[in-house]
């Protein structure tokens, strides 16, 4: 009786450790060295304040410093993504219900890296922002959105719906001179698919669009006498800024009624 019992006490061991998640080793890896990549040490970007007249070695600390921030987020990038083709991996030879539970750690994952981007971006971005936008860095767009579905080129990221451009680097450059582009200087929003933080939708009436900017709306430009936001002709909104935000200037399209292009840029 005694040996049957002990049979059977191996037995239940032996299907619950089976029934037990088998990618669990694999997870925790991952899980660390995200830890690890997003634990590196970044360098304080923040630029030279101009009405204290930044002598020329204050701004050459600036790009030393930007430089390496560049280099040490394109490393952070490079084990993002060597985690996403383990996942990837897994997927491959996972259940039905494993890819469930794949999913969820990728979306715990995701929800990470957005939280981390958000943190090292503050007081950079401007305007309204997508978690990202003019003043995030291009690692930082990957970091949340991921490769671009087209990559026309180093200044265009295309995820269908959602580009990200540099304007200033597809002006000629001086002769010999090779320009590295290091962060978008517009973002244009064509899709419903994508909610701006200042809750700009595709596909809002002129009066939803333009309650919903004043509602986010913050004064930060100080050349503007007036605490209102300013406007024109139902198509540009001058030195929006959020709570969270530099002054950008908006532009938006309307067919019918309805918005149809938004975006974020100089001009």
């Amino acid at each position: 009786m005694k040996k049957l019992l002990v049979f059977a006490v191996l037995l239940i061991a032996v299907i619950a450790s089976g029934c037990g998640d088998k990618f669990a080793k694999e997870k925790e890896a991952i899980t660390k060295a995200e830890q690890a990549a997003m634990a590196m040490k970044l360098p304080d970007i923040s630029e030279p304040d101009y009405s204290k007249k930044p002598s020329k070695e204050d701004w050459e600390k600036y790009h030393k410093n930007f430089k390496e921030f560049i280099e040490t987020e394109t490393k952070m990038l490079a084990e993002m993504k060597k985690s996403d083709t383990k996942v990837a991996e897994m997927e491959k030879t996972a259940s039905e219900s494993e890819k469930k539970d794949l999913k969820a750690f990728k979306d715990k994952m995701q929800q990470e890296r957005i939280a981390f981007v958000r943190k090292v971006s503050k007081g950079r971005l401007r305007g309204d922002t997508f978690i990202v936008g003019v003043g995030s860095t291009w690692q930082e767009v990957e970091m949340v959105y991921g490769q671009p579905k087209t990559k026309k080129s180093d200044y265009d990221y295309d995820y269908g719906g959602l580009v990200f451009s540099d304007w200033y680097s597809k002006g000629v450059p001086p002769k010999g001179y090779k320009f590295v582009s290091q962060s978008p200087q517009a973002v244009v929003v064509t899709s419903d698919k994508y909610v701006s933080d200042a809750g700009i939708k595709i596909g809002m009436t002129k009066d939803e669009f333009y309650k919903t900017l004043r509602s986010k709306y913050v004064k930060k430009n100080k050349y503007m006498k007036e605490d209102y936001m300013k406007t024109e002709k139902d198509f540009v909104v001058y030195s929006f800024a959020m709570q969270d935000t530099q002054p950008n200037n908006l532009f938006c399209e309307f067919k019918d009624g309805k918005l149809v292009r938004y975006s974020v840029a100089p001009h």
